[in-house]
């Protein structure tokens, strides 16, 4: 390889990534220390093994670059197909639990222009394809337009949310599985913690208000309240 090429790899993966070469160590290092080549051999397996036991994980993505992110992220996305896929060819599928993958900024990863200049990825292919081996996408954003309409139909169920923008509610009324070609006011004043379910397992939209969940945990770590009372 030309010294040229590799540098530029090299100012690559630090600027995305972090990731260089210490040559005072002569090691590869990562200034987020999110990469090693030593160590976190067992992590992504670890994963896996805790979604497929029926547990639920959280990635703290907080401090990583925004491409770091969605790498580790589309890492553990594709092992986690892998395994689902290996256990339907094995017929163990139905023993596993349903996964469903949470992304924010969907449009990072989902949009026409994502998909147009790179190619599919694994979220987008867990978006058309994911249901057949029991792993769902649940992806965040305010920006629906951009995100393809093929993308969109897979995506049977939507939780909307208030959206003052007309293009983006005639995204989500285009795309939604029943007609709420008369709810676009509705949808735009829609206040915090109200949002309308739409999806193909129900009958009709349902209207639905989520509880602040800073609230649910105030209550929870209340002491019971002792109720006194008198008998004549």
């Amino acid at each position: 390889m030309k010294s040229g090429t590799l540098n530029v790899l090299r100012r690559k993966f630090d600027n995305i990534l972090g990731v260089y070469f210490d040559s005072d160590d002569q090691q590869i290092k990562c200034r987020s220390k999110s990469f090693s080549d030593t160590l976190g051999e067992s992590t992504i397996d670890e994963i896996v093994k805790a979604l497929r036991a029926g547990k639920k994980v959280v990635v703290d993505t907080s401090v990583l670059d925004d491409q770091a992110e969605l790498l580790i992220g589309g890492i553990i996305a594709d092992k986690l197909l892998h395994h689902y896929k290996k256990a339907k060819e094995d017929g163990n599928l139905e023993n596993l639990p349903v996964i469903s993958i949470v992304i924010e900024e969907a449009p990072r990863v989902l949009s026409e222009e994502v998909l147009r200049s790179h190619g599919n990825n694994i979220y987008s292919d867990i978006a058309r394809e994911g249901r057949k081996f029991k792993i769902g996408l649940t992806a965040v954003t305010q920006l629906t337009s951009v995100i393809p309409k093929t993308i969109l139909a897979n995506m049977n169920t939507k939780i909307i949310l208030g959206n003052e923008l007309a293009v983006e509610r005639s995204s989500v009324i285009q795309s939604a599985s029943q007609d709420l070609s008369s709810d676009d006011r509705n949808i735009a004043s829609l206040d915090k913690g109200e949002a309308i379910i739409s999806s193909n397992f129900t009958k009709f939209a349902i209207p639905i208000k989520i509880p602040l969940f800073e609230d649910i945990v105030k209550d929870s770590q209340e002491p019971p309240r002792h109720k006194i009372g008198v008998v004549s």
